[in-house]
């Protein structure tokens, strides 16, 4: 049971005695956890001290909900990797929201001198170039600008590109990265960008760019360029 003469914050404690079971396999990863009602019962506190702490799991990507359905555990172990960085799909995952992934082109390419440049390469390479158009039930959410170096040429197209590219070169490349460098800058939407992601001229966007190093190589692996509307911006950074 929670403490109330504690100095720890009733939020904070029941968040540790759900994170207790779902280590110890109470609810396995998947499940769907008590309703908030049942919480509130259990334990003798307020819908709002449940919302708290739920959410701080939710953020911290433990659970993650379905509208209408529930709450459902999403991992029992800290995430050490980088795909809880680097991972748009794993993100909205944790805030219970599904994304689809739209190809519009992808081929190999050879980068003018100013896209060399962007990519942080020394010389020309051949390089594979994926674009899509990520959506939340059905309304535009991202235009995606992908840019993989030619270590990548012979596995990538056999791979389910409309999948998380996070997923792809951490688990099916299997590629081991040692850094990853990030810009990103808000503004205005040119004529294209109002157009794909449907929004209107004074919409504020954030441009990220994202460059990942893999280990034995000196140049960056892979380069993303992402566009996507201030106010569906799910990253804390």
């Amino acid at each position: 049971m929670l403490d109330r003469y504690n100095h720890i914050p009733l939020y904070i404690q029941l968040k540790d005695e759900i994170l207790n079971r779902i280590r110890k396999g109470f609810w396995n990863v998947g499940t769907k956890i008590s309703t908030e009602k049942e919480l509130m019962d259990e334990f003798d506190v307020g819908r709002a001290t449940v919302r708290q702490a739920l959410s701080l799991l939710v953020n911290e990507g433990y659970l993650y909900k379905k509208r209408g359905i529930g709450t459902f555990v999403a991992r029992k172990n800290p995430t050490l990797g980088f795909e809880s960085l680097i991972s748009l799909s794993y993100s909205l995952k944790a805030r219970g929201l599904d994304s689809k992934n739209q190809i519009k082109d992808k081929r190999i390419i050879t980068p003018t001198k100013d896209l060399l440049k962007k990519l942080k390469w020394n010389k020309y390479k051949e390089i594979y170039y994926l674009k899509r158009l990520r959506f939340i039930e059905d309304q535009p959410l991202a235009i995606e600008h992908s840019y993989f170096s030619k270590e990548a040429i012979s596995e990538i197209d056999k791979l389910d590109l409309t999948s998380s590219l996070a997923k792809i070169i951490l688990k099916d490349l299997k590629f081991s990265i040692t850094k990853v460098e990030q810009v990103t800058i808000a503004r205005k939407p040119n004529a294209n960008e109002i157009k794909e992601l449907n929004i209107n001229k004074d919409t504020l966007i954030f441009d990220l760019e994202r460059w990942i190093y893999i280990k034995g190589e000196k140049n960056p692996f892979y380069y993303l360029k992402f566009i996507i509307p201030g106010s569906l911006y799910p990253y804390p950074y």
